[in-house]
């Protein structure tokens, strides 16, 4: 190995050969560090001014717009005529205790309150859909009708929905109109059969007539209150009775067996 030069070779490349360093780069975020976030407090700055034109514009921003709400003479005239007997709230579809009986196995879905209940549920041949399915409660708080009168009408009802009058949430949603919550008390207290009957007289196109309706709900209006002091004055406190009663998502859930 010596005589052929391979040791000497050898050596020279141990001695003379150049070590590689290994060079670390630096991380950028080694060298720039985020800013540290302090409130105005405490870097001692005064705080920040907000004008009344400001909180104005800031209001006008938030503000949700609704279409303009307003009935023809149709609409008018769908709407139900007093019913020959009145609709008793809070009974059907309600156990002894008074307590709202749930059925999400057979129940039938209400277009108006979405609640499988019992209880007596309508029919439109008009439209044959889910829609066209109500209890008997929204009918009457919201439309004005008895359930009963309206399912021996047979094939010739025609649910809200059809005659463009629903006033539920998702329909309103649809034309853009403001939710109305729950205003059957505030309906019967200003003069009117039910919600679509003062929202559709009080929206309606013809001022003449929307006068006139107005007129006719301030009599009505006044009979109601009389009518309320002197229940109220003289009968015990019904505690079915609309204004007292708890809602329905506040009492306990009853389901059918």
């Amino acid at each position: 190995m010596a005589e052929l030069g391979v040791v000497r070779a050898k050596r020279a490349l141990e001695t003379g050969g150049v070590k590689r360093r290994r060079e670390f780069l630096k991380h950028a975020c080694d060298s720039t560090r985020a800013p540290t976030r302090t409130s105005r407090r405490q870097r001692r700055e005064a705080p920040e001014n907000f004008t009344v034109d400001d909180l104005a514009r800031a209001r006008e921003l938030m503000e949700i717009e609704y279409a303009e709400e307003t009935y023809e003479r149709r609409h008018v005239e769908a709407l139900a005529k007093a019913p020959e007997r009145a609709w008793t709230l809070f009974v059907d579809g309600y156990d002894e205790k008074g307590r709202r009986i749930y059925d999400p196995v057979n129940g039938e879905c209400c277009h108006q309150c979405r609640q499988k209940t019992k209880g007596l549920r309508t029919r439109c041949a008009g439209c044959e859909m889910m829609r066209g399915v109500y209890c008997g409660d929204c009918l009457w708080m919201r439309q004005g009708q008895n359930i009963r009168e309206a399912i021996a009408r047979g094939d010739a009802w025609r649910c809200p929905s059809c005659l463009d009058i629903c006033n539920c949430s998702f329909c309103r949603t649809k034309k853009g109109y403001a939710p109305t919550g729950a205003m059957y008390r505030r309906a019967l207290a200003m003069g009117y059969d039910s919600v679509a009957h003062y929202l559709v007289l009080t929206n309606q196109k013809d001022e003449a007539a929307r006068d006139a309706a107005k007129r006719e709900a301030e009599v009505k209006a006044a009979a109601y209150a009389k009518a309320e002091a002197e229940t109220h004055a003289m009968a015990p406190l019904d505690t079915n009775s609309p204004e007292v009663k708890r809602p329905h998502w506040l009492e306990p859930k009853v389901y059918a067996e």
